[in-house]
């Protein structure tokens, strides 16, 4: 007996010097809860005596973080529902006004009276959380940085395009026409003078050429004309024309109405895909399809190239890649990559409609908890 009592002190000792708190927590079928045992930890942990939480559980939910409660109250009734696992991660807030992150991790079973009852840990983890916390918003605020940037590219582009087409354009006209002019009343006899005429028509003509171009690959005209279908359209027929290689699209009967951001980062993720394929894929056939559904629009570009392997794509300079992940997390979207060496490579993007709602899980019913 003696030793039986020495173990348990060791015990107890040895939890009470660990940074957490060790419990053993009891659930009534009437939805009653109490703590048959608690470790010393809950001093350090939660400025609570571990006699005075045994004499009233009440106390530890009253620190929980109100939004955080159902959390615990749900996880912990599935646990006692399934028998599995119970894991809980929230805030509380001691009397100090101090708040901390908990983490909580046990595994129930059954009493023979029919209770469901737990023995675990909870440690603190707010210096863990906290720096979660603050890469996730370094993460957003990086992503929020570039999808600025991105705006900022697509209006300077377009800027530069309307004075490339307005501007030059309008000017290269003028200059034409006012050689017609002068064509016209050079000297018949002078053929050099023709000739010279000429050549300048004809180097004009390529710089409208160039010029069209040039604004064309800044922002396509067609894509605020006609829209995205026909965008994308004709930007595949102009990539099998460039490169030989067989663009198969389909696309539902109608244009898709989108807002013209959602447009511009669709086309610049097709763009973006076609020159990776160029580039890489060593494919001789390229299938797109677009189609406007309930929950969004959703982009698939597959190729039937050479593919590729993981480690390619974590390579630091995979930047095509990334630049469409990131434009698509800018509209909450999703996108997946998927590739298989020898058997080509897929880019399904799918971006929601603005009204489109998210599918929420419904609660857990709960019993006459705390």
């Amino acid at each position: 007996m003696t030793d039986t009592k020495d173990n348990r002190l060791r015990l107890d000792n040895f939890i009470a010097n660990l940074p957490c708190m060790a419990f053993q927590l009891r659930l009534t079928a009437a939805g009653v809860f109490s703590f048959p045992y608690i470790g010393d930890g809950s001093q350090a942990l939660l400025d609570i005596a571990p006699r005075d939480l045994e004499a009233a559980p009440g106390l530890f939910t009253e620190l929980i973080h109100a939004e955080d409660l159902d959390a615990f109250r749900n996880t912990m009734l599935n646990s006692a529902r399934n028998l599995t696992f119970w894991g809980w991660e929230g805030r509380v807030v001691l009397r100090d006004g101090n708040v901390k992150w908990l983490s909580l991790g046990s595994s129930p079973q059954t009493t023979p009276s029919g209770e469901v009852e737990w023995e675990g840990i909870m440690v603190d983890v707010t210096k863990t959380k906290l720096a979660e916390i603050e890469f996730a918003r370094s993460q957003e605020q990086l992503r929020e940085f570039s999808s600025h940037i991105q705006d900022a590219k697509e209006q300077e582009r377009l800027r530069i395009a309307r004075e490339v087409h307005d501007e030059i354009g309008g000017l290269l006209t003028a200059i034409k026409m006012d050689l017609a002019w002068m064509k016209q009343r050079l000297p018949k006899d002078n053929p050099v003078l023709e000739e010279k005429t000429t050549t300048i028509e004809n180097l004009v003509d390529k710089a409208a050429t160039a010029a069209r171009n040039l604004a064309h690959s800044l922002r396509p005209g067609y894509l605020d004309s006609f829209g995205i279908v026909a965008a994308i359209e004709m930007e595949a027929n102009e990539f099998q024309q460039r490169t030989g290689i067989t663009c198969k699209l389909g696309h539902t009967d109608d244009d898709v109405d989108l807002n013209p951001d959602v447009s511009i980062a669709l086309f610049r993720i097709f763009q973006e895909a076609l020159t990776n394929i160029m580039k890489h894929a060593q494919a001789n056939e390229v299938k797109v399809s677009i189609y406007s559904r309930e929950h969004g629009v959703d982009l698939t570009i597959s190729d039937n190239g050479r593919g590729f392997v993981e480690t390619e794509r974590a390579k630091p300079r995979s930047f095509g890649l990334r630049g469409i992940q990131e434009r698509v997390a800018h509209f909450g979207g999703e996108v997946q990559i998927s590739s298989v060496p020898g058997q080509g490579t897929t880019v399904a993007v799918t971006i929601p409609h603005p009204d489109a709602k998210a599918a929420t899980n419904g609660a857990l019913p709960q019993k006459n908890l705390f």
